[in-house]
């Protein structure tokens, strides 16, 4: 088995860069955290593109894109003590990285069609939109004016990413539907935490928490795409398309 296509080695990989950033955190072993927090995303975006390359198409692209994204956000904010202006830069990352992984899930909803499972999908989605709205508004007040529009931008984002991938339902693998939600909540927890640590009050093990959740996140939209990309179902219809 080819070590970068192997979930084993690959997952192992994953967690044990996790502990090294929840690790140096907590200690502030800040030369571990170096090292550690690139590697989340370099081992899981390698571990997507070997698996997914032989089918790849816009899909597999968009999420290779929010992958690639979120690892230049991880370096901005990974040094944003050495100048404030990384945080906006990291912001904007992420925000890039959340239009990708959106997009992706709009084309894998575009690209099925049908009404199937919409009832779900549009409660899921208010559900989503609901929070964002409220959380949005109660933070708004306490941004500086500099600071609003990234943010809230960053923030909407994570909805926004949410909300598409709500609207996957009974339109995907369904183990792929459940990975990939619950990835985007995951991803927008983490983002809240973070906005609520850094303007409203600090939080205890809020680098901790923030690390756990995004992890978590990013694993699951990762690993629920491939899911989806290598669903028998979806590999016939590729083949049958291109004969």
């Amino acid at each position: 088995m080819d070590p970068l296509k192997d979930r084993t080695i690959n997952w192992t990989a994953y967690v044990l860069a996790t502990l090294g950033v929840c690790i140096a955190d907590l200690q502030g072993w800040h030369l571990l955290g170096y090292v550690c927090k690139p590697l989340l995303m370099i081992v899981l975006s390698s571990w997507f593109f070997f698996n997914s390359r032989r089918v790849g198409d816009r899909f597999t692209l968009l999420v290779q894109g929010g992958l690639f994204f979120s690892l230049v956000g991880d370096i901005a904010l990974m040094l944003q003590h050495l100048d404030a202006f990384n945080f906006l830069i990291g912001l904007g990352a992420f925000f890039l990285a959340q239009l990708c992984y959106a997009m992706a899930f709009a084309h894998n909803v575009f690209d099925e069609g049908g009404l199937e499972g919409w009832l779900v999908s549009v409660l899921l989605a208010f559900v989503v939109a609901v929070y964002v709205l409220f959380f949005t508004w109660d933070l708004v007040p306490l941004l500086d004016d500099g600071l609003s529009l990234p943010v809230i931008a960053c923030i909407c984002g994570s909805g926004l990413m949410a909300m598409m991938a709500a609207f996957r339902y009974r339109r995907t693998y369904a183990r792929s539907f459940w990975a990939v939600f619950a990835g985007t909540v995951l991803f927008l927890a983490s983002d809240s935490v973070l906005t609520i640590d850094r303007f409203r009050r600090p939080l205890p093990h809020a680098g901790t928490i923030i690390v756990l959740t995004y992890a978590g996140a990013q694993f699951l939209i990762a690993w629920g795409c491939l899911m989806h990309v290598l669903d028998p179902d979806n590999l016939r219809r590729r083949e049958a398309l291109t004969t």
